[in-house]
């Protein structure tokens, strides 16, 4: 087992002082990766040689959850968008079939609109960025299109009792109106995001909806939160931690990292409540598709190539790396990672970067 000590010691070691970009939504995603591939000359992979990256992707997530339930079966796994890992889609079922040399498709797969049932038991909620509006542009509904895979998983988690959370971003009063209307209507927890640039690293001066002096414990005692992804607005690490344990809300999301610094258990113990003096739930983010330099496993001499699973710099980013997630390293990681933040006191972890394998789906299209 990791030394909580040496992690928090590890996180905050690099001194690169870089900030964290926050994780683009899944169909800004799916545009520029197929842009990248529209322009430039990406090597041909024979159709039967084309991974299952959705499924490499349920495995580390269902093998992370087991550990992390073992460790404490109170701890929640949150899901950031990826809805194609629950609820299965055309072309993963192109895939599986077209790869079956034997033809016997039909008896061996699960068709189209199945449910993932290992991925489903393996979290315990899932955050959709702009389910309503601002999935692509601020201020702008979503379209129903972009929506669609989205609210199928909704549908799913419900009959599950699973939680499903949005951030909806919007600052025009009547988008705002409709968005919040829309999110009540189908049962949905949401964050209004009002800053106008997606980085959710603000703070709101008011007091938060359905404000709630009670214990949380668990996602569904749950009836606020607020996703903080990003802390370079404060001037150092203690005055971030202050402003975070002065609000009332009953979810922190946090980044593991003001800066360069990793939080400390201290830190964490601060988070874990509430002015009003009550308990509240505290997650760290955790990105299982892409590599930052200012974390602690990043070794000075790494460079895109070299370890070979770190593939390309994200679109319109200097920070993150996209990684080879299925790689035995990187895996290694992510298992350390977890165990510290689980040694760190965090009672659960929102899992970002889910839909890195639109980015290597993008390179290998199979049609």
């Amino acid at each position: 087992m990791m030394d909580r000590r040496s992690f928090a010691l590890g996180l905050g070691a690099l001194g690169l002082g870089l900030s964290l970009p926050c994780g683009a939504t899944q169909a800004g995603s799916r545009q520029k990766f197929e842009a990248m591939r529209k322009n430039r000359n990406i090597p041909f992979t024979p159709f039967e040689q084309i991974p299952n990256h959705r499924q490499l992707m349920r495995d580390i997530v269902q093998v992370l959850s087991g550990y992390a339930k073992a460790r404490n079966p109170h701890f929640g796994i949150l899901a950031r968008n990826a809805p194609e890992l629950l609820v299965k889609d055309r072309r993963e079922w192109d895939l599986e079939t077209g790869q079956d040399i034997e033809g016997a498709a039909a008896e061996k797969y699960s068709p189209v609109g199945s449910i993932i049932s290992p991925y489903q038991q393996a979290i315990d909620a899932m955050l959709i960025d702009g389910l309503f509006c601002g999935m692509n542009e601020i201020d702008h509904p979503t379209e129903q299109a972009d929506a669609k895979p989205f609210l199928d998983a909704l549908v799913a988690l419900r009959k599950e009792n699973r939680r499903v959370l949005s951030i909806e971003y919007a600052k025009d009063k009547q988008q705002v109106s409709a968005a919040l209307k829309k999110a009540e209507q189908a049962k949905v927890l949401a964050y209004l995001d009002q800053d106008g640039n997606k980085l959710l690293g603000h703070i709101p001066g008011s007091r938060p909806p359905a404000e709630n002096a009670q214990h949380v414990t668990g996602l569904d005692g749950v009836r606020n939160f607020l996703p903080m992804l990003q802390a370079t607005s404060f001037a150092n690490r203690a005055e971030w931690i202050s402003a975070l344990a002065e609000t009332n809300y009953d979810l922190l999301l946090v980044d593991p990292f003001w800066r360069d610094e990793g939080l400390t258990f201290a830190d964490v113990k601060a988070l874990k409540q509430k002015r009003l003096g009550s308990d509240r739930l505290v997650f760290a983010r955790l990105s299982l598709g892409r590599a930052l330099t200012n974390r602690f496993y990043w070794k000075k001499e790494w460079t895109v190539g070299s370890p070979a699973w770190l593939v390309e710099v994200a679109p319109e980013q200097s920070d993150p790396i996209i990684v080879r997630y299925w790689d035995n390293d990187w895996k290694a990681i992510l298992g350390k990672f977890m165990q510290g933040l689980i040694d760190l006191g965090f009672g659960g972890v929102l899992l970002d970067d889910l839909d890195t394998y639109l980015y290597f789906e993008a390179m290998m299209p199979i049609k």
